[in-house]
């Protein structure tokens, strides 16, 4: 990220000019859909649509605040002299209030979508690069878990973890657990699902929430792709002596689609194990894959090519819509947990995860509903028609050595809905 010289220079002033107890903040505004505005209404209203999004964040402001553009969808505000950390939240907070009206563009009125990543000095950085780095991480949190706001951690903190991940990946010392995902048609195992785990010696058990963001910030979500393909291919590989049926659900970092060689990666690490493309269902959320849609689309369609099918994760969460579903070649839509937990008991979720299955079998798509916990969903989920589920009431993740029992004794013959 190139910074504009006057915007450091600025912000050093001002780090200076701190009167004692007094914070410098720092807050990055993305401006998101982008894209998606200039395929609605022209690239022309999409183009001008920063500038009114600059005018709205100058009117917000105090009139010792700075805006500074920094990307064709990016800003960084500073905020010189604030209280407290209080003080911080509460101008983030104010900016998106702004945001809940929407912007005057051209003849269009466009809800403008940003996400924001805050930090303050002295508590996230002492100086100006810093400052904005450590806004610039927030604010890929804010994306990453489809919030509209993200606080920075300690710099310190998070560089010591990153450390010890990396040593973790070129150790070989994470590790995988597996999910089951059961077919509701005839209770037969459809899939199980790779999930990456962490216990790091120093610090514990580290939450794949606070791990994975921190490797795609720090540089690290190719290695840990890598790994994670390898792992959960290599024991893919045993699983399917016995359950040759049984598909393997790798979840795929967007940060590494536009990285050249991908797809001839993952073939070549399909060839390593003699593991059939068939037999590996790559999954991406819908939020990230629509931050790049033609780059994203690209790549899945490569990856479907060669053979592999393509979940579209956490679905309902983000930006559903029938435009990018046409433009992704999905063959699966996984129903994220939040509609999935609440269709016993509000009526107008459970129609609207019924509609999405509806959608999904139109299109020839298989669905999964995620977050299943009681035998009251699932039979709600059985009535919709929903083809797959995968949550707690069927399997807690697993460790790989559980596998083959746990596949022995949920055969079709002897699985039930527990």
């Amino acid at each position: 990220m190139n910074l504009p010289g006057d915007m450091l220079q600025a912000t050093e002033r001002a780090l200076r000019e701190a009167q004692p107890g007094s914070l410098v903040g720092m807050i990055h505004v993305h401006v998101r859909r982008i894209r998606q505005i200039a395929v609605a209404l022209g690239h022309a209203q999409a183009a001008a649509l920063p500038d009114a999004v600059a005018t709205r964040l100058r009117d917000a402001l105090r009139g010792s605040d700075h805006i500074y553009r920094i990307g064709s969808q990016d800003f960084m505000v500073l905020l010189p002299q604030l209280l407290s950390p209080g003080h911080a939240e509460l101008a983030a907070q104010r900016l998106l209030r702004e945001f809940e009206r929407p912007l005057q563009v051209g003849d269009h009125l466009i809800m403008a979508v940003v996400a924001l990543g805050l930090a303050w000095s002295p508590e996230h950085a002492g100086g100006a690069d810093a400052l904005a780095r450590r806004a610039t991480a927030a604010v890929d949190d804010a994306i990453a878990r489809s919030t509209r706001l993200h606080l920075a951690r300690g710099a310190g903190e998070d560089a010591l973890l990153l450390e010890d991940l990396r040593a973790a990946i070129r150790g070989n010392e994470l590790s995988l657990v597996f999910q089951p995902i059961v077919a509701l048609r005839d209770r037969r195992i459809a899939a199980l699902e790779a999930l990456a785990r962490w216990h790091c010696p120093r610090r514990g058990d580290v939450s794949p929430d606070r791990f994975v963001p921190l490797a795609e910030q720090g540089g690290l979500a190719a290695d840990l792709t890598r790994w994670s393909l390898y792992a959960a291919l290599r024991e893919h590989a045993d699983v399917l002596r016995s359950a040759p049926a049984v598909r393997c659900a790798i979840n795929l970092s967007p940060r590494v689609f536009a990285e050249a060689g991908l797809v001839e990666q993952i073939v070549a690490a399909l060839s390593i194990w003699g593991v059939p493309a068939a037999s590996v269902v790559i999954e991406v959320t819908e939020t990230a894959v629509m931050e790049d849609p033609e780059v994203s689309a690209r790549t899945l369609s490569a990856l479907r090519d060669v053979g592999l099918g393509v979940a579209i994760d956490d679905f309902g969460r983000g930006y559903s819509s029938f435009s990018y579903l046409r433009q992704f070649p999905a063959t699966e839509l996984k129903i994220d947990q939040s509609f999935t937990r609440d269709v016993v008991r509000d009526d107008r979720t459970r129609r609207l995860v019924g509609a999405m299955v509806t959608l999904a079998k139109g299109l020839g798509i298989e669905t999964v509903c995620e977050g299943v916990e009681d035998d009251a969903t699932l039979q709600v989920l059985v009535d919709l028609g929903c083809d797959n589920v995968q949550g707690y009431l069927l399997s807690r993740p697993m460790p790989c050595g559980d596998l083959g029992r746990w596949i022995a004794s949920h055969s079709p013959a002897t699985a039930t809905t527990g």
